[in-house]
């Protein structure tokens, strides 16, 4: 949260960072030349997978969080070939710990920092010659936690932060037979329906109140490409989500308005791999 009286006024340029990416063209080429036959419809049955992906969140200008994070992913399909649809539940977690920076405010290393993610997906198949392309539509939830107590490296206090998304993902999945297994790719675009920040000024000790900023705009990327066998799975993904400024809205200390913050326009991104088994 950025704030008018400066309780962590964070006023640094953001460090650009490195992350790690996948050639997925190049993934695609070791499985090459394609099999005549391509899958039908989507199949019923479940994952599970585990990740591991570089994290940063960065409120552009002013502050930034850049950290590891391994995961679980869940998810469970329930097809009706006849109608060619299909339900699916997925559920992630992921945990690591982020660094945070600012120049403003200094830093703090090893923040615990994890998040929750449910879905609830709608979708029809659409066979083509030699693929499958799937369309879908549903209903998600992400909830994250960043623990910043304790004080910084300038004697700032911190505190914690919960970010809740409910957003509308949209989708499409490509797969493809190859000579041995299956080519999944995955592109879904996220759309924000409603955002809340809490903001647990109490954890500082001074005498503030907790806030609750309303975020009503944002949209978020996920891309996935998956070599899949009946054994297993594996391949890259990227998760990103570019939320607008919240509204403005006045914090208290010891029962009287002490200013008013907002939460800044900030980026999330997520660049990992994943392994996992169908059951």
């Amino acid at each position: 949260m950025h704030w008018s009286n400066g309780l962590r006024p964070d006023t640094d340029t953001p460090i650009m960072t490195r992350y790690l990416t996948y050639p997925a063209a190049l993934i695609a080429a070791l499985f090459l030349p394609l099999a005549q036959a391509a899958p039908a419809t989507t199949a019923s049955g479940s994952e599970l997978a585990v990740t591991l992906g570089a994290y940063r969140y960065e409120e552009p200008g002013l502050m930034s969080l850049q950290g590891m994070k391994s995961g679980l992913n869940l998810q469970t399909t329930r097809a009706y070939p006849e109608r060619r649809t299909f339900l699916r539940g997925e559920l992630r977690i992921a945990i690591g710990t982020a660094d945070y920076r600012s120049n403003g405010t200094g830093s703090h290393a090893r923040e615990p920092d994890w998040y929750l993610e449910g879905r609830a997906l709608i979708g029809n198949d659409w066979p083509l010659d030699s693929a499958l392309l799937s369309t879908y539509v549903g209903l998600g939830y992400r909830f994250l936690l960043n623990d910043g107590r304790g004080l910084t490296s300038t004697g700032h206090a911190g505190y914690r932060r919960e970010s809740n998304y409910l957003y509308l993902p949209v989708g499409i999945i490509l797969q493809t037979a190859l000579q041995e297994g299956t080519l999944r790719t995955r592109i879904e675009y996220d759309h924000l329906l409603n955002g809340n920040q809490y903001t647990r000024l109490s954890d500082t000790g001074l005498g503030y109140a907790d806030v609750n900023n309303k975020q009503s705009t944002g949209q978020g990327i996920k891309l996935q490409l998956t070599y899949m066998t009946p054994e297993w799975f594996a391949g890259p993904y990227l998760h990103y989500w570019d939320i607008a400024d919240s509204a403005v809205t006045a914090f208290y200390q010891n029962g009287v308005i002490a200013g008013y913050g907002l939460e800044p326009k900030n980026r999330t991104t997520e660049i990992g791999f994943e392994f996992g088994r169908p059951f």
